[in-house]
Order: structure tokens, then sequence, then C-alpha cells
């Protein structure tokens, strides 16, 4: 087995793969070493314990005709996609009740609603989303706790909840705890349209993510090495050197790091990383979402439901069968639940369906897991300004990608792939530049 190589990938998720196919493409000898005995990152396509069913436990949504870099892989691998259900029956957790109906604001906070959704428009389109990482100068007073964003607007009471809900789907985290600064950056992702963040999330690769995954490790003609856990990265001017936990040792010429930013503390790195680089690894981003399936019958009609006060702040029929409804719900780490406890998902189930009957749940544990200790990125209040832009610098010899450095996407598979593409312009011109 090889030890010299031009370039060590340091992960097999999005990001790792498509930097070592891009480098092997250039001609460059790539070896990929991965933590788990799987690839795929944060996105797990496996089968859900109790019947043997096909789910995606990490990672799932694309949005291609918003995300150029997951389009362009797409494309290239003829990939193909399909919708979420159409929900039938509706029911929201605002104002600590839950209500019923398509609507989820009463009659006369439409208005109040209307002017939040104008307001974060008009504050999104002052991003130059994607083209630049979003420590963009002028922007300081978005970067601030999303909840005292809204603050500002003195919206009532559901209106608020509704809107503040939705940080639990989309960041895993509690509106205190979320930059408004990224927030708005996905509703301006999303062509500076604030609706567009309710109504796009739709669309899944057919067999999973892993289908994709899988079309990327076949085409990257790099050596790749599973359950490999790094535990050190040295450097000196010719090269780096990468020990494993196992005390395999790897030489090259240069490396990428892909493991997401709160697993950067358990790597050894010497020279230390400094500045923005060690202060995110110190003080991680806040994404700690809960992602529990559940199979649930008792429903006749595909169900959706969004809550602020409710355990989950988003349940959702993905898969309606003859054996039930398969349902997704998102919580917050901060309410302790367990994802595999039947009892507790289904009384999270019951405050938006309470005759449903929940035969089974599944999950991974993503924040206990200790090759991602969280969920996709999810920018702390100050944390954009302070470090977006120096973390998607290089340390020495070594580049990093994965989706927590996007310009564009945070969090997103297309913002791996966005960052990948980074990362190895910056490599191949340590090596001499021929990629592209």
């Amino acid at each position: 087995m090889a030890t010299q190589f031009d370039v060590v990938v340091v992960g097999g998720g999005f990001a790792g793969l498509a930097a070592a196919r891009d480098l092997a493409h250039a001609g460059r000898s790539v070896v990929v070493l991965e933590a788990n005995d799987r690839l795929g990152g944060r996105t797990y396509y496996r089968p859900f314990a109790a019947t043997g069913k096909m789910l995606e436990f990490g990672g799932t949504w694309v949005c291609p005709d918003y995300q150029p870099w997951v389009k362009a892989e797409i494309e290239r691998y003829g990939i193909e996609l399909f919708p979420s259900p159409t929900p039938g029956r509706f029911a929201w957790g605002v104002g600590s009740q839950v209500v019923s109906g398509p609507s989820p604001l009463p009659g006369d906070q439409w208005t109040a609603f209307e002017r939040a959704v104008a307001h974060m428009t008009v504050q999104a389109a002052r991003l130059d989303f994607g083209a630049a990482p979003l420590a963009q100068p002028g922007l300081d007073d978005l970067d601030v706790p999303f909840d005292a964003f809204l603050a500002r607007l003195d919206l009532p009471t559901a209106t608020r909840e509704f809107i503040e809900a939705w940080t639990g789907l989309y960041f895993g985290a509690a509106p205190a705890d979320v930059s408004a600064l990224h927030v708005l950056s996905w509703v301006a992702g999303w062509d500076d349209s604030a609706i567009a963040a309710y109504t796009e999330l739709t669309d899944k690769i057919v067999g999973g993510t892993s289908t994709l995954i899988d079309a990327i490790a076949g085409d990257a003609r790099s050596e790749i090495r599973l359950s490999m856990p790094v535990a050190a990265i040295e450097q000196d001017a010719a090269g780096v050197r990468v020990t494993t936990r196992g005390g395999d040792v790897v030489t090259a010429r240069a490396a990428i790091v892909t493991t997401p930013v709160n697993t950067w503390s358990d790597i050894a790195f010497a020279p230390e990383l400094a500045g923005s680089h060690r202060q995110v690894a110190t003080e991680k981003h806040s994404g700690r979402a809960v992602k529990v399936w559940m199979l649930v019958r008792g429903i006749t009609e595909n169900f959706y439901g969004v809550g602020h006060h409710t355990t989950f702040k988003w349940l959702a029929t993905e898969y309606p069968t003859d054996e039930g409804h398969y349902m997704v719900g998102f919580a917050v780490d901060t309410v302790g639940l367990e994802g595999d406890d039947l009892a507790a998902v289904t009384a999270a189930v019951h405050e938006f369906i309470p005759e449903a009957e929940v035969v089974a749940a599944d999950f991974h544990d993503w924040n206990r897991d200790e090759f991602a200790q969280g969920t996709w990125m999810t920018y702390r209040p100050g944390q954009v300004m302070a470090h977006a832009s120096a973390i998607q610098a290089p340390h020495g010899r070594v580049a990093f990608a994965n989706s927590d450095l996007a310009s564009g996407w945070a969090g997103w598979i297309d913002g791996a792939l966005e960052s990948a593409e980074r990362a190895v312009e910056t490599v191949d011109g340590w090596l001499g530049g021929t990629a592209g």
C-alpha cells in the first residue's frame, strides 16, 4: 500500500470525494482517508431499523434550480430526482397551541407576516451570495441572534413564532443561537425570496444521496481507505505527514481536510491551528438537530406541520406506503429527545396528530457522533463576520473544504461541492496548476 502521494484528502464526504476526483483527473496521485466504515460524511442513506426501508438519516434535499454545484454533478452523472409528497393535512404550533388547517396564522396577522417577509427579502438582497464569503463589508448589523433581528419588527406572537420555528428545521438550533446573517444568506440563495424558503425544500435523489456519492467515488481515480480516522497532521515546507489513530502514516505534498469544523480540535495539527481556525474549532457551530424517522399509522393524508413550542419543529410525511406513513421530524438537541425512544417520539408526534400510532422510530445521533459532533453548519451570532472568510484560508500546506466553509450554501451538499472546487484550485496552484 502506497504511503507517498501528491495529495492526501482527509474525509470521504461530498467535499472530499469531489476534490479527490478533480485532482486525480488533473493527473495528481490522491489518497482519501475516511474515518467511518462508509462514505458520505454527514449524508447517510441506510435501512430503517424496523423494516429495512432505505431512508436518509443525514443530509437529504437538493435544489438544483438554485444550487449550481449540485446541478452540475446531477447532470454530469445523470442523477434523477423526485419530490416530497404534496401534503393534504396541516398543523401549526404557534401561539402556545397547535392549530389545524392550511394557514399557519390568523387572518389578521397576514399583513404582519407580509411585512416580515418583505424585510427579510430586502436585507437578504444586501448579500453577494456565493461570490464571496458571507463576511462581507457592511453586514455587521445582521450578524446578530435571529430572534433579536425579528424583535426589531415588533411582530404579533403567532407570526414571530411561526418564523422562528423554521430555525429548528433549517439550522437545528434555537433562534437565539443562529446568526440572522446566516439565515438571510439562504434567503439570498433562493433569489432573495423568503417565501421560497418555505416551498423549495422538496427534491431528493432517486436511490438516495449514496447514488451521487458512489458516482463521484467511482469516478475519483483515487485510493480510498475507510476506517482511517486521522490523529495528526504535521507539515513543513516540503509537504505533510498524516498519521491515523491506528498508526498508519501517509506523506504528501499537500493535504485537504474536509472534516466538519466541530471536529478539527480532535486532530493534532503541527504547527497548531491559529486565529479563526482555532477559535471556530473551539467554539464550534451551533447546529444540533435531531432528525427522526418514524413509521406512523392511523392517518390517511400526507401530513405537514411546523411548530415553535412543539418538540418537533417540523414533521412531515415523506413516503406514504401500504405499511403506513414514513414521516420525518426535526427537533433541536436541547429538548433531550432520543430519536429511538418510541414513547418519547410518540409523545412528540401526538402534539401534532393525537390519534397517530407510531409503530417504530430510528435516527442517527450526529451530535454524539465523534466524526460530526453536530449537524450541518449553523453560524452562531457574531461568527460570520469574525470567521467566515478566515476559515476558508489554508493553514500552510493544508487546505480546507466542507459544507461548513461555503460562501453560498453553507450547510448544504452544494456548499460542500463549492468548497471542494476552491480547495482544488488552491492545492493545484501549489503543485503546478493543471486542474480545471
